[in-house]
C-alpha cells in the first residue's frame, strides 16, 4: 500500500461525465488504483488469446487490441495534462480525436506484446508523476478544449477510464 494517499477528487469541481469514471475506482487512493489497475490490466491482457486479441464485437468496431491501445493513448493525453496543471499552468490544452489516434496507426504498434509492455512504461511512469505531488498541484485546475479539469481528477480519469474499457471487453468481446 502507498504511504501518499489521494483520495478522489470533488465531482463539482469536474465535468459532469467523469463521475461515472470516478465511481469505477476503488477508494483505496490514487497511487494503490494505479497500481492494482496496473496488475489487474496486464493479468487479463496476458490471458488473451490471439483470436481474441484480433475480435472487434460487432463491425466497424474496434478489436480488443484497438482498445488496448486506445486505454495507452488517453492515458498518455490525461498525464500530460495532469504534469501540465501540476505545475500550476494555466495555458489552455486542446482536445484530442480518439477515433483518428486509432485510424492513423500501424499496424506493429497493435503488437500484443509491445502494448503490454508500453502500457506498463506509460503506467508506472503516471505513477511516478502523481506520487510526488502536492494537495496544491492535486487540486489546480485547468482547460482541455472546453473542458475545465483538476490534476486529481485526470488521474482518477486515468484508472476510471482504464477500468470501464476492460470492463466492457469482458463483457463484450468475449
Amino acid at each position: 500500500m502507498s504511504q501518499l494517499f489521494i483520495g478522489k477528487p470533488d465531482y463539482q469541481n469536474e465535468p459532469d461525465y467523469c463521475a461515472y469514471f470516478f465511481e469505477l475506482v476503488p477508494a483505496i487512493g490514487l497511487l494503490d488504483a494505479l497500481q492494482l489497475s496496473l496488475e489487474q490490466t496486464l493479468t487479463f491482457i496476458s490471458s488473451l488469446t490471439p483470436e481474441q486479441w484480433q475480435f472487434a464485437y460487432q463491425k466497424n468496431k474496434w478489436t480488443i487490441a484497438q482498445v488496448v491501445r486506445h486505454i495507452i493513448d488517453c492515458e498518455r493525453v490525461y498525464t500530460y495534462r495532469a504534469f501540465r496543471f501540476s505545475r500550476l499552468d494555466d495555458t489552455p490544452l486542446a482536445a484530442f480525436d480518439e477515433n483518428r489516434y486509432i485510424a492513423n496507426i500501424a499496424p506493429h504498434f497493435l503488437e500484443k506484446e509491445t502494448l503490454l509492455k508500453e502500457y506498463e512504461h506509460v503506467r508506472n511512469a503516471t505513477i511516478s508523476l502523481f506520487s510526488n505531488m502536492t494537495t496544491e498541484m492535486l487540486d489546480f485546475k485547468g482547460k482541455s478544449g472546453a473542458v475545465n479539469y483538476t490534476t486529481r481528477g485526470l488521474g482518477y480519469m486515468t484508472v476510471g477510464h482504464n477500468l470501464h474499457h476492460i470492463t466492457f471487453i469482458r463483457n463484450n468481446y468475449l
